[in-house]
């Protein structure tokens, strides 16, 4: 378990480098947001919060000791931790924006994206992540992020 648990780490490295590092291609002075930073953390957080949402409507809970549910919450750690601190840039948000509803093959829309970012705004996912890692998720934060997550995948629809 701790080489998967290592795996897990070594991947979630690999997508903060992947999303610190996204180019843009500029043409004509125009730059092209699919292939923006912001764009690329949107689709990871649309698409970590689909695995969660989708293993959520299956089971009716989150499996903390998961390897995938474990990688998808380090996922949405790091890209929730990005938009919060780009709120004010109009620009990164609607490209997070079109990221997130593509990731989330449209359960995330530019109406509820507002929404699930302030959910997970009192969420402490980096350190829940790293908890999950140790093995060591004290029971009261599980039943806390798993009662949030359900809050927000109310946002999303049935």
């Amino acid at each position: 378990m701790k080489a998967k648990l290592s795996l897990v780490a070594v991947v979630l490295a690999g997508f903060m480098v992947f999303a610190a590092c996204g180019t843009t291609s500029s043409g004509g002075g125009a730059t092209t947001s699919v292939a923006s930073p912001a764009y690329t953390s949107g689709q990871s957080f649309g698409s970590s919060l689909l695995t969660l949402y989708s293993q959520y409507q299956s089971t009716k809970k989150i499996d903390f000791k998961n390897p995938t549910t474990l990688l998808s919450l380090m996922q949405l750690a790091t890209s929730a931790t990005v938009i919060k601190q780009n709120l004010s840039n109009k620009t990164f948000y609607a490209d997070f924006a079109k990221g997130a509803v593509l990731g989330s093959q449209q359960k995330v829309s530019q109406n509820n994206l507002t929404g699930i970012v302030s959910a997970l705004s009192g969420l402490d996912l980096a350190g829940l992540a790293t908890a999950a890692t140790n093995q060591n998720v004290p029971t009261t934060t599980q039943s806390t992020v798993t009662s949030a997550l359900s809050s927000i995948f109310g946002l999303l629809g049935k």
